[in-house]
C-alpha cells in the first residue's frame, strides 16, 4: 500500500501537468486570447513557460513549451516520490513521469471534450463551448473530415472518446505483457 503523501504528491503533479498541457494546447490552437479562462491559464503558467531554455520550442505549428514544463514537473514529482516516499530504483521515476505525462494528456483531452459537449447544450455557456471547441479543434477536425456533423449533432467527440478508451485498454494489454511494473504504473495513475 502506498502512503498518503505519495497520493497527495501525485494529485498535485497531475493537476500541474494538466495545467501546462492545457497551456500548450491553447497556445497551439490559437484559442481566443482574451477569454477569461485563457487569460487565467496564461498568467498562472507564464513564469515557468517563459524560461529561455524552452520558451520557443515548437514542433511544426505546435508550441511545446508547456508540454516540456509539464514533463519536467512530472519528473520532479516522481523523483521526489521515488527517493523520499516509496524508495524505489531511479528508473521508476523516469517511467513514472512518462506514464504520468501520457495519462494526464489523455485525461485532459477527455475533460475538454466532455466540457465542450455539455456546454454546447446550455445556451448560457456558448462562449465557453466555443473556447473548448477552439482548443480541441486540432483533434476533432481530422475526425470531422471523415465523419461530418449530422445536422446539429457532431459525433466526432464521441468517436474520439471511444478511441481514447480503446487506446487505454490496449495499453493495459501491452504493458501487462511487457512488465508488471509498467502495468502497475499505468494502473495507479
Amino acid at each position: 500500500m502506498l502512503p498518503g503523501s505519495f497520493w497527495i504528491l501525485m494529485y498535485l503533479a497531475t493537476a500541474l501537468v494538466m495545467l501546462f498541457q492545457l497551456r500548450a494546447m491553447m497556445q497551439s490552437s490559437s484559442a481566443d486570447y482574451y477569454h477569461p479562462v485563457t487569460q487565467a491559464v496564461t498568467k498562472i503558467t507564464n513564469p515557468l513557460v517563459n524560461i529561455g531554455l524552452w520558451r520557443n520550442i515548437r514542433i511544426g505549428s505546435f508550441s511545446a513549451a508547456g508540454m516540456v514544463v509539464g514533463f519536467i514537473i512530472g519528473l520532479v514529482a516522481w523523483i521526489i516520490a521515488v527517493f523520499l516516499i516509496i524508495r524505489a530504483p531511479f528508473y521508476m521515476a523516469i517511467l513514472g513521469s512518462i506514464v504520468l505525462f501520457i495519462k494526464c494528456f489523455g485525461y485532459l483531452i477527455i475533460a475538454l471534450l466532455l466540457i465542450q459537449a455539455l456546454c454546447s447544450w446550455l445556451p448560457a455557456t456558448r462562449d465557453f463551448s466555443y473556447l473548448m471547441g477552439q482548443i480541441t479543434s486540432p483533434i476533432t477536425a481530422p475526425v470531422q473530415r471523415i465523419i461530418p456533423p449530422i445536422g446539429m449533432i457532431d459525433i466526432s467527440l464521441m468517436v474520439i472518446l471511444l478511441a481514447l478508451y480503446a487506446l487505454n485498454a490496449l495499453m493495459y494489454k501491452v504493458l501487462g505483457s511487457i512488465s508488471l511494473e509498467m502495468l502497475f504504473l499505468w494502473n495507479i495513475l
